[in-house]
Parts: structure tokens; C-alpha cells; sequence
């Protein structure tokens, strides 16, 4: 995909579609029922509160020490605090008015966070610009004071925000082309040009060596940046085939394992890397209403304590997780919806997920302790087909208590055609009572592209989406091999056809001269 074409997608899908929302009357439906969906009474995942100022537009989200939620209002310029225990909030008018896509909370008691304006906007994605003004905000919540770090790069778009070890607050500039860091002991900041041009770093985040890993949404690149040796790694994520094209990678978690977890804000899908390999595996989650998004426009991602990779969904209107272990997802449906616009995430102390949701101006919480009564295994958990090729094989659905009514069996396919494959299930909306085993028909077609996939076997209840994972290996089919004695006699008779054919010309010719 030309790197042009990453731009427009980038810019369209993260920021001109909510200039679209923020130009319309707000609309807030309930999420549309799913067919066949059951009745089990399952507990309640999400929860959601209401922003005290209308249209405040909450962005970035974060959670300090203490479990308080931060998260900032770019309409309003503020920032905002909210007491889980107590479900208060306070706001807190920022000087300056701009986009404020990152914030974090330090182990002193300050609450960091990025502002970028341009042409005086209020509106987020309003100062995509170039030539406007970036800073760092601090804001010190004993005194409640404001402190405003101009950043020197005009036009740099101040995005996201990250904390090292010593205390340093480091940022990615979306349009500057530079990753940044400030130090609070010595007030000093410093910039790095990001070799390549025009790159667009987004998200970023430390691993356990110290070395900080950040998306480059516009050249679909992750790039390493080692502080000691102030030097830079870059790595392309897949190649210009449907089973690996990553187009728009933003959030970003490093595991302990060194692995790369890449959200996807052009795509259905997570994505593992790994730097060693160079290889990438992409998980998809599920497809939203076709009237909505044809993708799930997955964009922040972190990992919890239990090694669980936690993401949500801009189109798909949800917030889930990847256990790579169990190769199992859950994802939950937000209730508020069609498409409330969750952008980014938090993890909170006790293991529990907020998230902002931008559109119907609320913040929301995934309990992420509650059991989700179902499980999925798989007969085979890898396959090999070649194109045009059949299989079957079963899934095996699993519930921990009694339930009434039924599921709905559907999948995705880890490419930007996941309705590519044929693929059908028996029975498709099975009685989830103690075990069920749903029978699988999967038919690839002679034109799909050979790579590596993913496909996701989908059991949905409606508020909760369970998945497991099915690596698929697709391999171009064989053409007929034929033998040397073969080709030798096909040529034979082709030469003699052609001596005849000439003969018969010939003996025209002579009739006509005679």
C-alpha cells in the first residue's frame, strides 16, 4: 500500500471522523440485538458515567497510584478527575485551548499531558495542522497548579505520552517526525528525528530494558529508540499481501517476552511482531454491522498482570482482550451506541480497564475480574489448506452454568476480505447447555492470496463476543505435474499437425499455379 494512501486512511478513520460526529446532533442508540443471541443472564462488564460538561470530548485516559481516573476534554479545554468509589468528578479548566491526545500520572502527585493547537481550534482533530504550537502540560494536584513546556518543533503535533524509569516524560510528534523527552529534574527536553520522513510516531511504550518501541501510523513501520546509545531501529510490519498488511499502526505494548503488540487503526485486528523474526500474526476481532464500519478499527492496547492483551475498538464499538496462551478473545459491547467512539485505554491498579468514549461523552469500565461463562476449544488449533481447498473439523463450546436460549456462531478472517472464505456451521445458533459441539465446513477459493492467517471462531451473546483462534497456513495449489515422455510426445504431434498444415498449403499453391 503506497504510503499516501496510509496517510489519508490514518487521518480519515482517527480524525476527520470525529470532526464528522462533532458536526452533528450527538445520537445515542442502544447497541441492535444479535440473531439467535442467548438469554443467559450474564453480569454486567461495562459500566458508564456521564461527563458533567456536555460535549466535553474525552480523549486520553489514565489512572494514578491511587486508582483516580484522568482523562482530558478537548472541546472544553479541561482536564478532569474521577473517584471511582465515590462516582465524583472534578474538572479542571486548562490555560490554552488544543488537542489533548496523551496524559499520565506520575508517582510525585503531577498529572502530564499533551496540547497542540492550530488556527485556534477547539475541536480534536480540528489542529491536525502544520504551524501550530505543542507543549506539555503538568498539572500538580495538591495545588492545582498548571506548568506549560513549549515543545521547540513548530507544527510538531504533541500525541502521546510515555514515563521511563527515572521519572522522564517522553512524547511522540505525530507531525513533527520526532520523538521527544523532558526532564523534570533538570528541565531540559530534547528531540530525535525519526529516520524516516514523514513517519507519523504515534504510540509508544517501554520494554523491560529500558528501550522504547513506538508505531509509525504513516510508513506502517515500529521503531526502537535506545536512550543510552541515542540510537534508532526500525522494522516494517508485513508486506503488500492481504494476509499481512498492516496499515495504520497506533497503540503499542512490549511484553516481558520482548514480543511487540501493535493495534491496528486501519484494520479487524491486533497484531503480534516479533523484532527477531520479523514476523507478524494478526488476530482478528470480530466484524461490526456492515452499516456502521466494514472494520473494527482497533487503536489502544496494554497488557494486564496476567499477560492479556486489552484493546478497543473504535468501529467495532468495543473493549476486549487476547489471551495468547489459550489463543482465546473476549470482547465486550459497550452499551452505549451505535459507535460511541472509544479511542483509548487505562489499566487500573485492582486490574480493571477505562476507557474515554469521545462521541457520547462518557467514561467507562470494564470489569475485568468477572467470569465470562464460556469457553471454546478447537479440534485443531492450526491448519493448512491450498487455495481452492475444503476442511472440516469441530468446535467445541463450553459453558460453566445453566443457560437458556441459544448463540450465534459467526467468524473473521485476518484480511481486509474476511467475506473471502465460505465457511458454514452446524448448528449455527446452538443451546449453550453444559457442551456443545458445533460442526465446521471452511471452503477457500481458488483466487484468495496464499499467506499466513488467522481465523477467529466467534461465539456471540449478544454483550460479550468469545473467540478462539485458528492459525491457517494457505498455500497455492499445485499445478498438474506432467511427465518428460509426455511433453516429448505432445511436441511430436504438434510438429507433425504443422508439417501437415504447411503440406495442405502448399499443395493449394500448385493447384492455383497450374
Amino acid at each position: 500500500m503506497p504510503r499516501k494512501r496510509v496517510r489519508s486512511r490514518f487521518h480519515y478513520i482517527l480524525i476527520l471522523s470525529l470532526l464528522m460526529v462533532s458536526s452533528s446532533p450527538l445520537i445515542i442508540h442502544s447497541y441492535p440485538p444479535v440473531l439467535g443471541s442467548s438469554s443467559i443472564s450474564l453480569p454486567k462488564y461495562i459500566t458508564e458515567y456521564q461527563i458533567p460538561t456536555p460535549n466535553s470530548a474525552p480523549l486520553a485516559i489514565t489512572v494514578d497510584k491511587d486508582g483516580m481516573v484522568w482523562f482530558t476534554e478537548s472541546n472544553v479545554s479541561k482536564i478532569a478527575e474521577f473517584d471511582p468509589k465515590n462516582a465524583l468528578f472534578h474538572e479542571y479548566p486548562v490555560p490554552g485551548i488544543g488537542d489533548m491526545w496523551g496524559i499520565i500520572a506520575d508517582p510525585k502527585g503531577y498529572v502530564w499531558f499533551t496540547q497542540y493547537s492550530g488556527r485556534g481550534s477547539v475541536n480534536p482533530g480540528g489542529a491536525v495542522v502544520q504551524g501550530g504550537a505543542g507543549r506539555i502540560m503538568r498539572f500538580d494536584v495538591i495545588t492545582k497548579n498548571f506548568t506549560s513546556i513549549l515543545i521547540p518543533t513548530i507544527g510538531s503535533f504533541t500525541f502521546r505520552l510515555a514515563l521511563d524509569q527515572q521519572g522522564r516524560v517522553w512524547f511522540t510528534e505525530l507531525l513533527g517526525n520526532k520523538i521527544g523527552v523532558y526532564d523534570p529534574s533538570s528541565a531540559q527536553l530534547r528531540e530525535y528525528h525519526v529516520p524516516t520522513n514523514a513517519s507519523g510516531p504515534a504510540g509508544l511504550a517501554f520494554d523491560d530494558d529500558g528501550v522504547l518501541w513506538f508505531t509509525e501510523c504513516y510508513a506502517r513501520q515500529v521503531g526502537r529508540f535506545d536512550p543510552q546509545g541515542e540510537s534508532f531501529m526500525e522494522y516494517p510490519l508485513g508486506k503488500e499481501t492481504a494476509s499481512q498488511i498492516v496499515s495504520s499502526p497506533v497503540g503499542i505494548e512490549v511484553n516481558n517476552t520482548h514480543d511487540v503488540w501493535v493495534a491496528d487503526h486501519g484494520g479487524n485486528w491486533i497484531v503480534e511482531f516479533n523484532p527477531g523474526t520479523g514476523e507478524t500474526v494478526k488476530y482478528p476481532t470480530h466484524i461490526p454491522p456492515r452499516e456502521l464500519y466494514s472494520i473494527s478499527l482497533v487503536n489502544d492496547l496494554l497488557t494486564d498482570s496476567e499477560g492479556r492483551v486489552w484493546f478497543c475498538e473504535h468501529g467495532g464499538n468495543s473493549v476486549g482482550y487476547y489471551a495468547p496462551r489459550a489463543k482465546t478473545m473476549v470482547e465486550y459491547r459497550i452499551p452505549t451506541g451505535p459507535i460511541s467512539t472509544t479511542l483509548w485505554l487505562a489499566l487500573a491498579p485492582g486490574g480493571d480497564v477505562w476507557f474515554t468514549e469521545w462521541s457520547s461523552n462518557k467514561i467507562g469500565v470494564v470489569h475485568a475480574n468477572l467470569p465470562v461463562p464460556l469457553s471454546l476449544s478447537v479440534s485443531g488449533d492450526h491448519l493448512r489448506l491450498s487455495t481452492g481447498e475444503k476442511s472440516a473439523f469441530s468446535l467445541m463450546v463450553t459453558s460453566s452454568q445453566p443457560v437458556t436460549g441459544n448463540g450465534t456462531i459467526t467468524y473473521s478472517w485476518s484480511s481486509y476480505n474476511p467475506h473471502d472464505i465460505s465457511i458454514g456451521f452446524t448448528p449455527p445458533y446452538p443451546v449453550l447447555n453444559n457442551r456443545v459441539q458445533v460442526q465446521t465446513q471452511l471452503a477457500l477459493p481458488a483466487r484468495i492470496s496464499p499467506g499466513n492467517y488467522t481465523l477467529a471462531l466467534e461465539v456471540d451473546l449478544g454483550d460479550v463476543i468469545v473467540s478462539s483462534m485458528v492459525e491457517t497456513v494457505v498455500i497455492s495449489t499445485p499445478s498438474p505435474v506432467v511427465s518428460p515422455m509426455a511433453t516429448d510426445l505432445v511436441l511430436w504431434i504438434g510438429l507433425i499437425v504443422t508439417l501437415a498444415v504447411i503440406a495442405v498449403i502448399g499443395a493449394r499453391r500448385i493447384r492455383r499455379s497450374t
